[in-house]
């Protein structure tokens, strides 16, 4: 496979995930705004915060892990190696408005930045074409899971 197809097919298909692609038809949600940045910017930081039982993790939780997920990422592409804080990573669950418009505009940058990094590659390592096929699944998860949670939440 060429480069240029693999960096296209990857980037089209994280664009898709994170709801940023715009497209009217998906290859694997129901559109290109149904994936996560796509759905959270449609929510309030109340619905993000909201828990079906205390012990569940919240939509808020869940973009904060992504968002650690997408700035670890993108240390490891800029050659450092970040300490892996993975409770941590869990700690966001109750924003207000201020902090939940961080929150997404935190996401968007940092997806933002790995997409440049990536469409800036001019070779791929296979540590890089596993890591970013770990990032996709990893990340699509959990734009499933807030789907569903938002489900329950209008219950």
């Amino acid at each position: 496979m060429e480069k240029a197809d693999f960096q296209k097919w990857l980037t089209l298909l994280l664009a898709e995930v994170f709801g940023v692609s715009g497209t009217p038809h998906g290859y694997i949600l129901d559109d290109g705004n149904s994936g996560l940045i796509g759905t959270i910017n449609t929510l309030s930081a109340e619905v993000a915060s909201t828990v079906r039982a205390p012990e569940h993790l919240t939509i808020a939780a869940h973009c904060g892990h992504v968002l650690f997920l997408l700035q670890y990422f993108e240390a490891y592409g800029r050659g450092e190696t970040p300490e892996a804080d993975w409770p941590g990573s869990w700690s966001t669950r109750v924003v207000d408005e201020t902090q939940w418009a961080t929150l997404r505009d935190d996401l968007q940058i940092a997806y933002n930045a790995v997409i440049a990094r990536m469409q800036g590659l001019d070779t791929w390592s296979e540590a890089a074409v596993a890591a970013s096929m770990m990032l996709l699944s990893h990340c699509a998860f959990h734009a499933g899971q807030v789907r569903q949670l938002l489900t329950f939440v209008a219950e």
